[in-house]
């Protein structure tokens, strides 16, 4: 069942009224809460600096009073005299007559003459603080397990002749006449010994209770009489008043929270009482309310389906002068407008809206417009690439690259013919459409259209140089849809790119090597998937020891629909779509599980890997590769793992480190094609590997061509200054090995050895080569 919109309407005021009643309310009495807890915190506060007061004053008095005994002629001559009997009388008198609990006579040298207490610990700080200060001085002590407040005052005649101390016992009515000065309680809890209990003085009636005597500690007494108080809802402030050795005495003042939120008691019952009376009449006034406000919406309603429904003819009327007659005559305007905003929504939709150009889709549209003219009106589409667009916009921003786009519209537009047609496709992308006689006028016409961006375009005082690529495809003839022809156009870009040209007109055929790569990478899923792979193995020779030491490792591929496919051409393929990594780690697999078949027969041959730039930057595949080795208990040395110099350009830094990781594990690490990259020697001298691999285009033609020989002997030269041993491969003929062993190179490897055979024919291979060994190797 509907529910009609004035009960929603009526419900929707009563929610929107009750939660802002329950948040004010309840923020009221949240308040009231807090500044309940407040008041009591400052009362706790003001009760701390009061109770410091009190001791003070006590101290002051007391120190008077002791002063009075001090400076007495008779006292400080029987002192001086030594007239022990008249000493100790008037240590009683005096005592008496000011109430004293304790009495202390010491020497100059903090030697005790006379005590009525036993002050243990607090006795070696007294004598300390005598020996060094002739003042009177207050302090806190535990004598005979009470807390005492104690002054000492010097006796001089007139030389310092002794020290006179008084005490009082820190006693319940004590606190009781604080408690009744700053109406807050008052526990004192103190300790005279590791040994003894931990005791209270306290204006709480059960205070005893709240103290375990099972704890063992001060701290953990005291910790837990203050959160038993906490959990009968008290507020508590604590202050250490002694931590002397064993003794301690600390000063716990409490406030009852009940009794603080309990005066604010009638507020928050007002404030509930007010709130429910509130919410009443609410109700009663969002019930008229809602009766005034649904009656012109329903036939606001009727109108607006007449209108959806196509009749933008009758005029609608609502009497008095509210927002709903402002909604009436707005339907009406609407009405009026629907026909210029429904052109105007077209318009949007065909055209891009800061450079008012035709957009994407348009564009496909105006071109199946032109394919589907008389024949004989063939086209160029010209797409147009700001290759600097981005990088332009992450430092200028909007701001300044909106209007630069604008600018550059506008050339387009200003330029072209009458039956030419321009388009923003992108952010950064033009397309045009030319009409063209021939391959010369589309050139002439692509001539134009970079001379239209040679000079900078200007915004704010900024020049701005933007940098275009072009790519033409001449239609039907070479694209006879939109899609196709984007797609083309495309692939002309990526070629310019490629070649580094600024323009590229696509030809037939340029589509088919993009399919054939598009076809590689998705078989490349499916020979990973389903093991399509195999490792062949090409020999190493050590010229040094005379022995084959070690196998490259090479991955062919044999795909059922593509036939045979080699490494240049699928191993960019699967750097590009992230594969190369799930390569490298089969290729480890079965080179590790050939170098163990290999070590069970009794051959100690290495095994070489070469290592993609994206295996090498990628911390968890370092991580496989070592413990790999671990797990096949491999000598390290035996792998050879083998990186390019192009490999380390993307980051070098990360990359030289993984190496490392390597190089400590023992892995040995070659330098593959050196020779060929931008800056070999200022890697090698940071890069973490053990041998020099030098490249076969220096190798091949080494006997007859007299710049790769001394090419090759600099680097082998160089190469052994650095500690690096060196092989040498694409070895095809007795010459160039001859050459190489003048030259100390260390290895050699090519077809003149072996081309890469499969694991089993390697072993085969071996005991041959073993038996008849060939010249000059062995010369």
């Amino acid at each position: 069942m509907a529910i009609s919109f004035r009960t929603r309407l009526i419900s929707l005021f009563i929610l929107l009224l009750g939660l802002t009643l329950f948040t004010s309310t309840w923020a009221v009495l949240r308040a009231v809460d807090n500044n309940a807890r407040a008041n009591a915190e400052r009362e706790l506060l003001v009760a701390e600096r009061v109770f410091e007061t009190l001791l003070e004053e006590n101290s002051r008095q007391l120190t008077d009073r002791t002063a009075l005994l001090a400076e007495d002629f008779g006292f400080r001559q029987a002192i001086a005299t030594n007239e022990e009997e008249t000493i100790v009388s008037a240590l009683i008198n005096h005592g008496e007559r000011i109430s004293a609990d304790l009495i202390l006579l010491m020497n100059p040298a903090g030697e005790v003459l006379i005590g009525t207490h036993d002050l243990a610990d607090s006795l070696a700080v007294i004598a300390q603080k005598t020996q060094h200060q002739s003042v009177p001085f207050s302090e806190l002590a535990i004598a005979e397990q009470l807390p005492f407040q104690l002054v000492m005052v010097p006796v001089k005649a007139p030389e310092l002749v002794a020290w006179v101390g008084v005490g009082f016992e820190i006693d319940t009515a004590l606190i009781y006449s604080f408690r009744d000065i700053t109406k807050a309680d008052v526990s004192l809890l103190y300790q005279g010994s590791a040994n003894s209990n931990v005791n209270s003085l306290s204006t709480l009636n059960n205070a005893n209770e709240r103290i375990n005597s099972n704890n063992p500690t001060f701290d953990e007494s005291s910790t837990q009489f203050i959160a038993s108080l906490q959990n009968d809802s008290w507020l508590n402030q604590q202050t250490e008043l002694l931590q002397r050795g064993d003794q301690r005495i600390s000063l716990v003042l409490s406030v009852s929270l009940k009794e603080a939120i309990a005066a604010y008691k009638n507020l928050q019952t007002q404030m509930l009482v007010i709130a429910a009376i509130v919410l009443l009449l609410a109700v009663l006034i969002s019930a008229v309310i809602a009766g005034s406000i649904t009656r012109p919406i329903g036939t606001l309603v009727r109108a607006a389906r007449r209108i959806a429904q196509g009749d933008y003819q009758q005029q609608l009327s609502i009497p008095g002068k509210t927002e709903f007659n402002e909604l009436g005559d707005t339907l009406n305007q609407m009405q009026m407008d629907i026909q210029d905003r429904e052109k105007h929504i077209t318009f949007q939709a065909q055209h891009d809206m800061l450079t008012q150009l035709p957009n994407r889709h348009y564009m496909a549209e105006l071109m199946q417009e032109r394919l589907q003219q008389p024949d004989g009106n063939s086209f160029a589409a010209v797409l147009i690439k700001v290759i600097n667009f981005e990088s332009l916009s992450d430092i200028y921003g909007v701001s300044i690259m909106d209007p630069v786009l604008l600018q550059a519209a506008n050339k387009f537009s200003n330029h072209l013919e009458d039956t030419d047609t321009v388009g923003l496709i992108a952010a950064d992308e033009f397309l045009i459409y030319r009409q063209v006689n021939s391959s010369q006028s589309l050139k002439a016409f692509t001539s134009e259209i970079k001379s239209l961006f040679a000079k900078p375009l200007v915004c704010n005082n900024i020049e701005l140089t933007l940098d275009t690529r072009l790519g033409a495809v001449n239609c039907p003839d070479e694209a006879s849809n939109y899609e196709d022809m984007l797609r083309r156009s495309r692939i002309a870009l990526n070629e310019a790119r490629l070649t580094n040209q600024c323009e590229f007109f696509y030809t037939s055929g340029l589509e088919d090597r993009y399919l054939r790569k598009l076809k590689v990478t998705q078989r490349l899923q499916h020979a990973i998937s389903h093991n399509g792979f195999t490792l062949l193995f090409q020999p190493q020779f050590d010229l040094n020891k005379k022995v084959i030491h070690s196998a490259e490792a090479l991955i062919r591929w044999h795909d059922t629909e593509l036939g045979a496919v080699y490494p240049d051409e699928f191993i960019p393929l699967a750097e590009n779509s992230g594969d190369i990594t799930l390569i490298t780690d089969w290729v480890f697999a079965e080179a590790l599980a050939q170098l163990e078949k290999w070590h069970s027969l009794g051959y100690e041959l290495g095994v070489s890997i070469n290592l993609s730039a994206k295996d090498i930057l990628k911390d968890n595949f370092i991580d496989r590769v070592i413990a790999q080795i671990a797990a096949r208990n491999i000598t390290p040395r035996l792998l050879m793992l083998e990186v390019t110099e192009s490999a380390l350009v993307e980051d070098i830094d990360h990359a030289i480190a993984n190496l490392r990781r390597l190089y400590e594990a023992g892995v040995h690490l070659a330098m593959d094609d050196f020779g060929t990259g931008f800056s070999s020697l200022a890697q090698l001298k940071v890069l973490p590997v053990h041998e020099l691999k030098i490249d076969k285009s220096f190798v091949l033609n080494l006997d007859k061509d007299i710049d790769d020989q001394k090419i090759v002997r600099s680097t082998i030269e160089m190469a052994h200054h650095l500690g690096l041993t060196t092989i040498a491969e694409g070895v095809e003929n007795n010459q160039s090995i001859s050459l190489l062993k003048s030259m100390n190179c260390d290895a050699i490897q090519g077809y003149y050895l072996s081309k890469p055979i499969a694991s089993d024919e390697l072993t085969n291979w071996l005991a041959t080569f073993n038996s008849t060994p060939l010249e000059p190797i062995y010369a």
